[in-house]
């Protein structure tokens, strides 16, 4: 199935509470009820994906994944990971050195890693240090992991030579993800994990207009891990990335890390599948991903009354849960790899709100218009160019 994007014009539609009842079983009577709820983001790309991360363990809670040429440098790719989202404007909030943080690269196609970066922070207090190691081959495989043996150490906020031939950054930075949140939540409750178990009704029934629809994630920081490194780090020809936190596991010897989130293609966890699943998504792999992963998008497009070739769309870019890119080719586009165009990856400015949106709910799988919802085709909310730097880091000054 050919994928391509296209931005309709927007209209209201009247259709999202059908959509809410066959999702959750619940009958309403009569329209809609506005009731009020909270402004807080809590996810967006992927932030506050579990109430366990949004509320005990922050500092894991992964965000956004990029993955893309770099801007500088041709021959270069950078690998950027957000997570500990909502930081507010002057908060020092600082790095937990209890998490390990890894890039993990599949070059081989079978959803295994067979190189990874892995960083975790030392210390506490303004004395923090980083230590980074990698790319080399995983001493483990899967959930539980265990350091490489040769690092390099540098400090936070600013730039060092790291492992690899490398650059590395490792500090807060704005959010760059882009999305008018809070009218998301209006259309879809049930994905805000502050309103669960039982969410309320929809209470708007499309994204805003231009001129309207508001970036919600606009005042808030991150904190973010930036390394810019030669492709041949990676290896060569497609490969697949993903990202996990790990934690120290008790229940094993000591140097293990145990896998408390894993993330990658960024709006499938939040769009299709149930807000109760994403824990056990969360402690697997991406050889786990079909067909758990794709049974929740064929039940989510079948819920909002569109056809099944719009669920095998979404299947044959998005599963496994893994950023592709394809080091043989130059610059990219979000799914360009998987279309066969070209670097693929996702830069910090792709779109990829406007994009989902546009095949899940518009016409821009070739031929397939029934059910389109064109009021959802779109957020209206685009890449604000003073969130991104021209040079390494390339994320934006925090706030």
């Amino acid at each position: 199935m050919r994928i391509r994007v296209l931005f309709p014009d927007k209209q209201l539609i009247n259709r999202l509470i059908k959509i809410w009842i066959r999702m959750t079983g619940v009958c309403v009577a009569g329209f809609l009820t506005f009731l009020s709820c909270t402004t807080l983001p809590a996810l967006a790309s992927d932030h506050q994906d579990t109430t366990f991360l949004a509320t005990q363990r922050t500092s894991a809670d992964l965000t956004d994944l990029f993955v893309f040429e770099s801007p500088t440098d041709p021959s270069k790719v950078v690998l950027a990971m957000d997570f500990d989202p909502l930081i507010t404007s002057g908060e020092n909030r600082p790095f937990d050195p209890s998490v390990l943080y890894q890039f993990k690269i599949d070059n081989t196609g079978d959803g295994v890693e067979d190189r990874v970066i892995q960083i975790n922070v030392n210390g506490r207090g303004a004395d923090q240090t980083v230590s980074v190691f990698g790319p080399d081959q995983p001493q483990r495989v899967g959930t539980i992991s265990t350091l490489l043996g040769t690092r390099q150490q540098g400090r936070l906020n600013q730039p060092f030579a790291g492992p690899g031939n490398s650059t590395v950054f490792v500090g807060t930075r704005k959010d760059p993800f882009f999305f008018d949140l809070e009218q998301f939540f209006k259309v879809i409750p049930d994905r805000n994990y502050q309103v669960q178990p039982n969410p309320n009704p929809p209470t708007a029934t499309s994204f805003r207009p231009a001129g309207q629809a508001q970036d919600t994630l606009a005042p808030f920081n991150v904190h973010s891990i930036v390394i810019e490194l030669p492709r041949a780090e990676l290896g060569t020809g497609k490969i697949g990335v993903w990202m996990t936190t790990s934690v120290s596991d008790p229940s094993r010897r000591v140097g293990n890390f145990a896998q408390i989130e894993r993330l990658a293609v960024p709006a499938l966890n939040e769009l299709f599948m149930d807000f109760s699943a994403h824990n056990d998504s969360n402690i697997k792999t991406p050889t786990d991903d079909a067909p758990n992963q794709a049974n929740f998008i064929r039940k989510f497009v079948a819920s909002i009354g569109r056809p099944e070739g719009i669920a095998n769309a979404v299947i044959s870019v998005a599963i496994p849960d893994v950023i592709q890119a394809d080091l043989s080719k130059p610059t990219g586009s979000y799914f360009g790899t998987q279309l066969g165009q070209n670097f693929g990856g996702r830069r910090p400015t792709d779109d990829i709100i406007d994009v989902t949106a546009s095949v899940v709910f518009g016409s821009a799988v070739t031929g397939i218009t029934q059910g389109a919802i064109p009021g959802l085709t779109s957020d209206n909310v685009g890449a604000n160019p003073a969130n991104f730097l021209p040079t390494f880091p390339y994320l934006g000054n925090p706030r």
